[in-house]
């Protein structure tokens, strides 16, 4: 009987063993895998801390664009208000359309030379350098808030695009009724400022100033979204800068 017990405590005895390397065995493990997880989150919360210092440079260089474009824009807009005025001197029935977005016209004394009636070159590029850039290396998703790149590529491919394709359109009827008065503009007698009778350019300049109205009046609203956009930046910005700093 005796050696009964000694046997079934050996065994105990060596099932402890067993059962406490098994215990630190999964202990060591646990261990492992907890160093593990650790360095994956420290891992990956650098790599979120470099993801989130690229985005907030984009985010800087894309309003600093979009601020020049407000710049530009403003020249754009004063220059064609500027134009509708002159063209609107000479008929008193031309109609200022959209006079609620665009705003008060300045006063203009008239034109000195018939040239000028039809004379711009003042359109809107925007700086785009930025964005193409961004687009081209396959870093549109370094945005976060998709939200707010929509806007973005919205302000950029559609709306922007959308005013370069107008200002086009304006250039080339600017050249286009050059060529057609040249003779007029060369050897014609308007006195000074000018007093323009005849029909025909009275016609081109009534449709010369509708065209002028729709291009300010476009120009107006996208100044308005570019100026909305970059106080979306500015919140998307503090919100990327307080991420960093907690």
């Amino acid at each position: 009987m005796a050696k009964i017990f000694r046997k079934i405590r050996q065994n105990m005895i060596k099932d402890k063993k067993v059962i406490n390397y098994l215990l630190y065995a999964i202990g060591e493990i646990i261990l492992v895998v907890i160093g593990i997880l650790i360095a994956l989150s420290i891992n990956n919360s650098n790599e979120l801390r470099k993801t989130q210092e690229a985005e907030k440079v984009y985010l800087k260089e894309i309003k600093s664009d979009l601020i020049q474009d407000t710049l530009l824009l403003s020249q754009v807009i004063q220059d064609h208000k500027w134009r509708i005025a002159q063209l609107m001197s000479q008929d008193s029935t031309i109609d200022f359309i959209f006079e609620e977005i665009i705003g008060e016209l300045p006063k203009v004394a008239g034109v000195s030379e018939l040239e000028y009636i039809f004379f711009t070159d003042r359109k809107f590029r925007p700086k785009i350098g930025t964005y193409n850039s961004m687009i081209s290396e396959g870093k549109s998703n370094i945005i976060s808030n998709r939200e707010l790149f929509n806007t973005i590529q919205n302000i950029y491919e559609l709306e922007a695009q959308n005013i370069i394709n107008i200002g086009e359109d304006v250039l080339d009827r600017s050249n286009e009724l050059r060529n057609k008065y040249a003779y007029e503009i060369k050897y014609g007698d308007f006195g000074s400022p000018i007093t323009i009778t005849d029909k025909r350019i009275l016609a081109d300049i009534y449709i010369s100033s509708r065209q002028l109205n729709y291009y300010t009046r476009q120009s107006v609203l996208l100044k308005k979204s570019i100026t909305e956009l970059i106080e979306l930046i500015d919140i998307e910005y503090q919100s990327l800068e307080k991420n960093n700093q907690s």
